[in-house]
């Protein structure tokens, strides 16, 4: 994996990301595979124009509570705020095929992202022991 300086986050962010593959590609130059348990912000402009901030969630529960709903809708709230459109990947280590629980996540975040207004969710993807594949 490159170096994910502040400068390498701005030359990707030259490049929009138009489209479902260009999405995937993006997470996987970024990302890779999957190492441990954590959430990734992919956050872009109007003009689908990556920023340069990669904010990480680390230490994610295994799957989504009670209290995921109200904690996903602050968080998209707050990516509101700076970005237009985000992406999120999901990443944990193992098996590239989707668990239930990394379902469970996609739909909570798809369902956090229908409540928030001023952005827009782009995508949900999973990294996982072999590489980066989209889940929604």
């Amino acid at each position: 994996m490159d170096e994910l300086t502040t400068e390498r986050l701005l030359e990707l962010g030259d490049l929009p990301i138009l489209d479902d593959d260009a999405l995937l590609d993006r997470a996987t130059t970024l990302i890779e595979r999957g190492a441990v348990r954590r959430m990734w912000l992919l956050l872009l402009d109007e003009e689908r124009r990556q920023l340069p901030l990669l904010p990480q969630i680390e230490g994610t529960p295994v799957s989504p509570d009670a209290g995921t709903a109200a904690t996903l809708a602050a968080l998209l709230t707050g990516v509101a705020e700076v970005a237009a459109h985000v992406a999120v990947v999901l990443e944990r280590s193992g098996s590239a095929r989707a668990t239930p629980d990394d379902l469970a996540w996609a739909d909570a975040l798809v369902r956090a992202a229908g409540r928030t207004p001023g952005v827009q969710l782009l995508g949900v993807l999973l990294a996982h022991g072999r590489g980066v594949d989209a889940l929604w």
